[in-house]
């Protein structure tokens, strides 16, 4: 049986199709269908905000601007 780093480093190793594959499964595996359909649309809205920053679509802005940003707009 493989050791956690091993396996992470197996997982790692993989294609993002398999990827995929493995994250459904372990998510299968710790939750019921409901909250499959919950983290499952999670995912997808993360892969697609992570497609729009790499094309170029968006643009990140560092953290602590971002949080002296929101503090700024409710006075805080």
């Amino acid at each position: 049986m493989l050791t956690l780093d091993q396996l992470i480093s197996e997982s790692i190793a993989l294609s993002d199709a398999d990827k995929t594959i493995l994250i459904d499964k372990i998510m299968e595996s710790m939750t019921d269908p409901i909250e499959q359909d919950i983290l499952r649309e999670g995912m997808q809205k993360a892969q697609a905000r992570i497609a729009e920053i790499e094309s170029g679509k968006v643009q990140t802005i560092p953290g602590d601007i971002a949080l002296a940003q929101v503090r700024q707009q409710f006075g805080q």
